[in-house]
């Protein structure tokens, strides 16, 4: 394919964004198996700048990035990303820093083109549209039903289904809406019936040729390192399944709930309300959203809690602040028994930053 040629990987890398458990590592595995592509695993590097201090030096915001779970699990030298960077470093030169952290993580497998997926850059597109006027990014979507049972389930979401489809999925389509003639928007069962056909559309987004290994994943996996080893994750190295329907596991009342307030993103995507037997009343719908505020609040306020630590490098990995993160929704850990978070791998020593 002609568009292969043209692509500047500096230039145009590939953003992979979307509510998490809407199929963004299925489809980052995915696009790893073509031999010109590696997308990183949650590089996070806007959300971990947008904790950041505004008016810290750029240089000394890396040393705190390389300090992260986000950043030691791709198991980069920090001193590769640093080289041939200008220090002290520009603010309006931070893409470069991004960019040099998914080049180097893309050469370890010998591939030319890079990129990133962080499901909540969907906060961040503008940023990525910034620093990347080119990039390409995709947005991958899931059936809401879906999406907010299973984010319920979740350790790092809430159990709330009233903050997941109103926190989660609707703040993020809004944050994208200015930007949709520029992000190519799938589906998660498109992509599971015909993956052929999505996976062939991605690829000419992208500018790639077409390769048969996108449809083997499991087969093509980076390495068993390449991820974090959370129990979460696993389910997208397996060979690809179709999902059970949307509604599976949620009461009319809990459905309808979800359908309201995701009702401009469901027409928007052709996703249908469900058939129920019984119809739910109007009152019901309403007071079981008002039932699910308060955990929605202790939520959100505990996730900015979470927040504030993680300024300070010595609160990132942390016994409390796992404790707190612990905290976000107890019930989803007996899924899980036995498991305890991994502490991320150890970096080399760095070299301190230029004097002012």
């Amino acid at each position: 394919m002609a568009l292969c040629a043209t692509v500047q990987p500096d230039r145009s890398p590939i953003f992979i964004v979307g509510t998490g458990r809407s199929g963004t590592t299925l489809l980052r595995l995915m696009l790893c198996a073509h031999p010109r592509i590696y997308i990183t695993h949650e590089a996070s590097f806007y959300m971990w700048e947008a904790l950041y201090s505004a008016k810290a030096p750029r240089r000394e915001f890396l040393d705190h990035y390389f300090q992260t779970f986000s950043f030691r699990w791709l198991r980069v030298d920090p001193r590769r990303v640093l080289d041939g960077l200008p220090d002290p470093l520009p603010r309006e030169h931070i893409g470069a820093a991004y960019a040099a952290v998914m080049r180097e993580k893309a050469a370890q497998y010998g591939r030319v083109r890079f990129g990133d997926k962080t499901p909540a850059h969907t906060d961040r597109v503008h940023r990525i549209f910034e620093d990347f006027p080119e990039a390409k990014v995709v947005h991958i979507y899931r059936d809401p039903r879906s999406t907010c049972s299973s984010l319920a389930r979740m350790p790092w979401a809430s159990r709330s289904l009233y903050a997941n489809s109103a926190f989660f999925y609707e703040t993020q389509r809004r944050r994208t809406l200015k930007f949709r003639d520029r992000i190519l928007t799938v589906k998660m069962e498109e992509l599971l019936a015909a993956p052929r056909a999505t996976m062939q559309s991605i690829l000419d987004f992208v500018g790639e040729p077409w390769d048969e290994a996108v449809l083997d994943h499991a087969n093509h996996l980076p390495a068993r390192d390449d991820m974090p080893p959370l129990p979460w994750l696993e389910s997208a190295t397996r060979d690809r399944a179709l999902p059970p329907p949307p509604w599976t596991g949620l009461t009319p009342v809990e459905v309808r709930m979800i359908e309201r307030r995701n009702r401009r993103l469901m027409e928007e995507l052709g996703y249908a309300p469900a058939p129920l037997e019984a119809e739910p009343g109007r009152l019901a719908v309403w007071w079981r959203n008002v039932r699910e505020v308060p955990e929605a609040l202790r939520f959100i306020g505990l996730y900015a809690k979470i927040g504030l630590r993680m300024r300070d490098p010595k609160h990132l990995n942390s016994a409390e602040t796992n404790a707190l993160f612990r905290g976000l929704n107890p019930p989803s850990w007996s899924r899980y028994p036995g498991f305890e978070i991994p502490q991320p791998p150890p970096l080399p020593a760095l070299p301190p930053p230029a004097a002012p």
